[in-house]
């Protein structure tokens, strides 16, 4: 097996790290060009970035803005890279802790949140027993989230995606929204630190 080949299955079996792929997507150059392989075009959400996974990679939001250890991108990654090997008849076998994870932080995670931080969420997968039943680790999970995530009357209702402001680890407390007047197109959204109450205004365009 080529090498190139091997860091992708070293990866998508769980013995190399997101981190460490990454490292190798941005400096090793045999692998960047085997990732510029044409992928077919039933992949369509290749389409916008040339149905090259590297162009994916390199320019993608989620790639881009989030760090490559989270969980969502730790399960992406894996999910496209076994596609990629399954186009080229590679054989692997699938880690499946990366799917396990996420998988569980859907679950847990209202849709008003969507919030993809480990330093949030390591904290409170370790909380919960593995050896309870599936639905005990939901319902304890959900109510994590809840203790965690808190709101003065009602949940923000987000006109793009969720961007739950934290600060010193913690995540601060939703106050309310307001939408701009006259014809703006903004809607503000207000959280405050429950310890100095500082106030923290996240703004979002429709």
């Amino acid at each position: 097996m080529k090498k190139e080949y091997k860091i992708i299955v070293d990866y998508v079996e769980g013995r190399l790290s997101a981190e460490s792929f990454h490292n190798q997507f941005l400096t090793n150059k045999s692998l960047q060009s085997l990732l510029r392989k044409k992928m077919p075009t039933k992949y369509s959400f290749l389409s916008e970035y040339n149905y090259s996974l590297y162009d994916l990679m390199q320019k993608d939001w989620w790639f881009v803005r989030h760090r490559w250890n989270s969980y969502t991108i730790r399960y992406m990654l894996q999910q496209i890279l076994s596609a990629f090997l399954d186009e080229n008849k590679v054989k692997y076998t699938l880690y499946s802790k990366y799917r396990e994870e996420y998988s569980f932080l859907l679950k847990i995670q209202p849709a008003w949140l969507y919030f993809d931080d480990d330093s949030i969420f390591q904290k409170i997968m370790d909380e919960i027993p593995q050896d309870l039943p599936k639905t005990k680790r939901i319902a304890m999970g959900k109510e994590k989230i809840k203790a965690l995530f808190k709101y003065d009357k009602t949940y923000p209702r987000w006109v793009q995606s969720p961007e739950w402001p934290i600060a010193n680890g913690k995540p601060l407390v939703f106050s309310h929204q307001q939408k701009a007047k006259g014809g703006d197109i903004r809607t503000y959204y207000y959280f405050y630190d429950e310890d100095t109450k500082e106030e923290t205004v996240i703004e979002q365009f429709e």
